[in-house]
């Protein structure tokens, strides 16, 4: 059973006040492979969901955004299915580089705050997500108490940051 293990947010900044005004968000599920869904905030309707490489996790994130938030270079409506995503991923590979995505996004008002939980993948692709010119926000796992079935326990967990163990 696949869990969800980051929300993404997809907004524009309050002006005077910091954090998001969000319009879409995506959920990472991740089981044996990772899926993608994205949602609109005001009716909670799945736009798509796909399944992306492991790899390239941010990349597709932030190609979700471009496509089906942003709409730059766009000519297909919301129905377009997952398989038909791949097709224009590959499609977008051959004829867009990742800089040109990076140039388009820099080009809109686009906020994107990452909440990344225990056991994501997206926690090893942090350095990715800095690599976008955007602005950002990522929350990661400070501290957590789970209930865990093999001890019948909770199990408290403290991370510190890195700027707690200089």
């Amino acid at each position: 059973m696949a869990t969800i293990t980051a929300f993404i947010f997809i907004g524009k900044s309050h002006e005077n006040y910091g954090g998001i005004i969000p319009s879409h968000y995506i959920t990472l599920y991740e089981s044996d492979h990772p899926s993608l869904s994205l949602y609109r905030i005001d009716n909670a309707k799945e736009i798509i969901r796909i399944r992306p490489t492991k790899e390239k996790l941010v990349d597709n994130i932030y190609l979700l955004i471009h496509t089906f938030i942003l709409q730059i270079e766009s000519n297909f409506s919301e129905n377009i299915s997952g398989k038909e995503m791949h097709k224009l991923f590959n499609e977008k590979k051959e004829n867009m580089t990742y800089e040109k995505l990076m140039k388009n996004i820099d080009t809109y008002d686009v906020k994107v705050v990452f909440n990344i939980l225990t056991g994501s993948s997206l926690l090893n692709h942090l350095d990715r997500i800095n690599d976008y010119p955007n602005e950002f926000e990522v929350t990661t796992p400070k501290f957590r108490n789970e209930y865990r079935v093999r001890t019948g326990k909770f199990e408290y967990d403290f991370w510190k940051s890195v700027n707690d163990q200089k």
